[in-house]
């Protein structure tokens, strides 16, 4: 048997020791075979692969993604919109530190070298062949370039190659200087971090040049891993890392040693990048963005590097935002808790890893879950998106008020909140109190939970509130109302909680406020802040509207019916002018109001805060209306302006009049038609000049009150519907003009007793105005010709001139007796307590006049 499988195998043996004889008297040809064969594949692998690599013009004309920056008209910052934050930088505006630090860190051969470094890429080939974990760089800055700007970022030695060829083609057509700059630029440093001079902003707020040299070793250090050595949430790692830079700057002479031990113990202050975006101005951003994606169709705002210079104004805006944010505190009794985004219940546990390791949106506030309550001492343990936390029973009492038990009184935690619940908070600047800290059992549990966290920020442990709420709402705005420019806007109590903007998409009954909208243009026919009006009974259909608080006003002047927002005399003097006409009057300022109605009198008409400012832009601004805009210019990334306002304005609610007929003009004279018409001139200068002195008096004696103490020429009306559920109060202080509207979102549920404007709308407005004036000083309005002084008597309007004489401006040939005086009068005889009536029967004769 062993014979015959000896025969079998002697043929194989044969041919092996014959082939080898030939390999061995042939070997030189061979080689030399193998080595033609291998450098013919090397050399059509080399081709394939370089006609895969990109074209060097992207980095010749490199245009990285850049974020577009919105500016107030003060010179804020007041948003970012970005994908990548970058702010680039030339090579000479860079701080020397960074630049040694980043070469001593990552290739300190870099102004020596052709773009490789040959020790370093076979240390990295040799950990590749032979399948080692350990992971080798061996990039040099220029490879490093290649990578971010050229190619993937995959680990295989076809990219490698890429690497080495790019980088060779890099240096061959760029300066040193210019690759490191390309590099400094582009290179992504954790924190949303892309390039040294976002990094400098963002972990140090300031500009690059004024690191100090432990600031700058730290950023160099974030290179290989951002986010593992990220300061805020690692640092111990980020200062090893700092160490090891600062070591290798000191080993290639870049430093002395009295620098490297100055910086080794440097005092590190570091913070998490910032947004403005949600803090100034919230609302008007998103006008903004939403003007510059629609009207100038803008394709990426995050990519496209615009500079946008707006009409904010941060002085007066911050004042409207501190009175809105008194007005929430002030009215917290009356907000409930809207409940929980999720409920985790009892396994939220199970949940806890993936809701850390989630990041809040931006337009979001921070996210927590419910852990435990401890009822004891009125607290509940949460854990936040960064750490953990406490909501104490007194900063949400008023959602407990919410919930109050109606038949004990009692209120309970637990009826507001239960374990395992998701809910936004917001965290608070207040101390926390020692009853929580001196409670070792509740410490423990919730220190228990820090766990979770791979290293957790040294601020976790806070106090927080909730912040989902439902409740009363605010919206106020400030425009200058000779430019257009808005210079205030809030849309809501809280922009993270509900971006719909109740300034600008809102529409409200107005109420009382619509008033000097057509007082003023009686006041251009023919009638005077003396002239006398009727209060009849009125009752149409049912309809039997009453003066607030069911006061009779009898017959008075037109001067007391406005300043004390008397509703039948109103209405009395809209039935006279003639309903059909007055609505069409008011549909010129873009109202879509229905004719012939006489609640529109009382302003059951529906607008926006935004159209109501607009409308009132028509006093201080002689009879002109002024339409709103929001941005001045716009600046592309190469400082090219490619939309200024001087040349068009963009409009957020432009308004194109109608019926020119209405168009003001003084009593008794016509409108020759081959006269063009400015089509925003509402009223006439002099009828603008009249009703806002009557505006003034107002608030000296009638329902704008609340507003007293902010000057001489500060004039307003107060706005309220019916059964309160809305409160206004627009308002002129010199050139500016402004409105705070207050309501629920949902209009079925009212603001209840003291929800009027004069109450609630007119304490915001002056506070804002407070703000606003000391930016823009209060001065007299321009009088215009062809009106005179008066004095009456308050009470009656005769002239006089006692003890209670009031002087008012009147139009010429307006005066008691004059060609054009008007008074709305049925019977001149008439005593005081009228009793005429508007019904269905008599109105129909009137209706069309």
């Amino acid at each position: 048997m062993l014979k015959d499988k000896l025969a079998k195998l002697l043929p194989l043996v044969n041919f092996f020791i014959k082939y080898s004889k030939f390999i061995i008297q042939h070997y030189k040809v061979l080689i030399i075979l193998i080595f033609v064969l291998l450098a013919s594949f090397s050399f059509y692998e080399f081709k394939k692969i370089k006609r895969t690599l990109p074209n060097l013009e992207k980095l010749y004309n490199y245009e990285p993604a850049l974020p577009t920056v919105i500016y107030s008209q003060d010179g804020v910052k007041i948003a970012e919109i970005f994908e990548e934050r970058r702010y680039p930088v030339l090579i000479n505006e860079i701080s020397p530190f960074l630049k040694n630090a980043f070469i001593a860190a990552e290739d300190a051969e870099f102004y020596n070298h052709h773009g490789l470094d040959w020790k370093g890429f076979l240390r990295a080939l040799l950990h590749f062949v032979t399948f080692s974990n350990q992971k080798q760089g061996g990039s040099t800055i220029t490879q490093q370039l290649a990578k971010n700007v050229l190619l993937t970022k995959e680990r295989t030695i076809v990219r490698k190659i890429k690497d080495i060829i790019v980088s060779n083609e890099i240096e061959n057509s760029f300066s040193k200087d210019k690759i490191l700059e390309l590099y400094l630029n582009t290179i992504y440093l954790g924190n949303g971090s892309y390039g040294v001079e976002a990094a400098a902003q963002n972990y140090f707020r300031k500009n690059n040049m004024k690191l100090t040299l432990g600031e700058a070793a730290l950023i160099a250090g974030l290179t290989p891993a951002p986010s593992a050595y990220d300061p805020n949430d690692n640092f111990q790692a980020a200062k090893l890392r700092q160490s090891y830079v600062l070591e290798r700057m000191f080993k290639t002479g870049m430093i002395t040693k009295n620098q490297y031990e100055r910086a080794i113990n440097e005092n590190l202050v570091y913070y998490r990048a910032e947004s403005p975006n949600n803090k100034i101005a919230p609302y008007f951003v998103e006008e903004v963005k939403k003007q510059l994606t629609n009207n100038l169709e803008i394709e990426n705002l995050g990519k496209s590097g615009l500079t946008v210079y707006t009409t904010l104004n941060t002085k007066v805006q911050n004042a409207t935002q501190i009175a809105i944010q008194n007005f929430a505190e002030a009215y917290q009794t009356r907000r409930s808790f809207k409940g929980p985004i999720k409920q985790h219940g009892t396994s939220f546990n199970q949940h806890l890893k993936e809701f850390i390791s989630s990041k809040p949106k931006e337009n979001e506030e921070e996210r927590a879950i419910v852990t435990f309550i401890n009822e004891e001492i009125q607290a509940v343990g949460i854990v936040t998106q960064k750490g953990i936390g406490v909501i104490l029973e007194e900063d949400i009492m008023w959602a407990l008020n919410a919930d109050i038990n109606k038949e004990t009184g009692d209120t309970d935690i637990n009826n507001v909140l239960k374990v395992g619940d998701e809910i936004h908070v917001q965290k608070l600047n207040k101390k926390m109190q020692s009853r929580i800290i001196n409670d070792k059992k509740f410490m423990f549990t919730l220190n228990s939970f820090l766990q979770y966290f791979n290293n957790p920020s040294k601020d976790s442990f806070a106090r927080y509130t909730l912040i989902d709420t439902v409740g009363i709402e605010a919206a106020a705005m400030v425009m200058d109302s000779k430019t257009g420019e808005v210079l205030a806007m809030v849309g809501g109590e809280h922009f993270l909680v509900s971006q719909f903007n109740r300034a600008t998409q809102a529409e409200r009954q107005v109420g009382s406020s619509v008033k000097p909208l057509y007082y003023s243009y009686a006041i251009d026919c023919g009638f005077t802040p003396a002239s006398k009006i009727d209060s009849p009974k009125i009752d149409l259909d049912g309809w039997q509207p009453e003066n607030y608080g069911g006061k009779e006003s009898g017959r008075t002047t037109l001067m007391q019916s406005l300043a004390l927002s008397y509703n039948i005399p109103s209405i009395f003097l809209y039935h006279v002018m003639g309903p059909s006409k007055v609505t069409k009057h008011l549909t010129r300022f873009g109202f879509n109001w229905p004719l012939s109605d006489l609640s529109v009198a009382l302003g059951a008409g529906t607008a926006s805060l935004l159209k109501m400012v607009q409308a009132y832009s028509i006093f201080p601004n002689a009879g002109k209306m002024t339409l709103a805009y929001y941005i001045n210019e716009v600046v592309d990334r190469n400082g090219e302006v490619i939309y200024s306002a001087k040349n068009e304005k963009i409009f957020p609610l432009k308004i194109e009049p109608q019926f020119p007929e209405d168009a003001p003009f003084l009593p008794g004279k016509t409108i020759e038609k081959e006269n063009e018409v400015e089509k925003l001139q509402m009223i006439s200068p002099q009828a603008a000049y009249v009703t806002l002195d009557l505006l003034r008096t107002a608030v000296h004696i009638g329902t704008g009150q609340g507003v007293l103490g902010l000057g001489n020429y500060v004039g307003g009306k107060t706005g309220t519907t019916n059964a309160n559920t809305d409160a206004w109060f627009l308002g002129i202080a010199s050139q500016l003009v402004g409105g705070v509207w207050i309501g629920y979102d949902d209009n079925s549920k009212t603001l209840g007793t003291g929800g009027t404007g004069s109450a609630m709308a007119a304490p915001i407005w002056k506070t804002m105005m407070q703000g606003a004036i000391k930016n823009y000083p209060l001065k007299n309005w321009t009088r215009p010709t062809g009106i005179h002084e008066i004095a009456i008597d308050k009470n009656t309007g005769e002239r006089s001139t006692g003890s209670d004489a009031i002087g008012v401006f009147i139009i010429d040939g307006t005066e008691t007796g004059g060609s054009y005086f008007k008074e709305a009068l049925d019977d001149g005889s008439n005593p005081i307590n009228n009793q005429q009536e508007i019904s269905n029967q008599n109105l129909d004769k009137s209706k069309h006049n």
